[in-house]
């Protein structure tokens, strides 16, 4: 198990593609990790501190990491845990393995994800489980739980697995869904454009297009794309 925490207040952000393949390596390669702060290329050990506790293939984060992108971007298996709140890119393309966030998350969380499972124990930003720019794909499998709050675009061009929201959303959730289940426990705004695929499930209120009809399974569409997506209030 590597833990590492921040030496410094960052002023700018730092993209930083950590996984738990790290833990694997001797803390002297870790420190030598390259990353980003701003526009230049540091080792990881100049900005945060990092020791090693037996063997485990887990990273965890203390502190304040929402200054940090990319953690757990295209992690296969292992455990990754941030004691705090994490920044923007969190599980990006992610294939396998645990996240668990105990703040808050920024948006892109669980971009294009494939597997795995993403917990944040806090709020989370936007465009979680959505296409990256330009992809025609978002999420296509794994589990993403926000206990708090989420904000807008959840599941954009979602093609499969699964996002839980206990709190409330935003606006123009499911968005181009094609596959996959959004369960979303509060209440949010508008739900299901151009939805071809899957399910939404709002246990709150929501503002429904007028391109959906109302059947037995609940209101399907979006209709203006001869959809077959399934929104239902549970």
């Amino acid at each position: 198990m590597i833990i590492i925490k921040p030496k410094i207040d960052f002023e700018v952000s730092v993209e930083a593609e950590l996984t738990p393949e790290l833990a694997t390596k001797s803390v002297e390669e870790v420190k030598k990790f390259k990353v980003y702060y701003g526009n230049r290329i540091v080792e990881l050990g100049e900005l945060f501190e990092i020791r090693k506790e037996g063997d485990d293939k887990k990273l965890v984060f203390e502190g304040d990491f929402s200054r940090v992108k990319w953690i757990g971007t295209k992690m296969v298996d292992g455990e990754i845990v941030v004691k705090g709140s994490v920044g923007a890119n969190c599980g990006a393309f992610m294939k396998g393995g645990r996240i668990l966030v105990e703040g808050n998350a920024d948006d892109w969380l669980g971009i294009e994800m494939a597997g795995g499972e993403i917990i944040v124990k806090g709020n989370a930003g936007n465009l979680i489980g959505c296409a990256y720019y330009g992809d025609a794909v978002g999420m296509t499998g794994g589990r993403i739980v926000i206990e708090g709050n989420a904000g807008n675009y959840i599941g954009e061009k979602m093609n499969g697995g699964e996002i839980i929201i206990k709190g409330n959303a935003g606006d123009f959730i499911g968005t181009e869904m094609r596959a996959g289940v959004i369960e979303i426990h509060g209440s949010c705004g508008f739900v299901g454009g151009d939805m071809r695929g899957g399910e939404i499930r709002i246990k709150g209120s929501f503002e429904l297009l007028p391109t959906f009809r109302k059947t037995e399974k609940g209101w399907v569409g979006d209709v203006n794309v001869k959809g077959e997506g399934v929104i239902k209030q549970i």
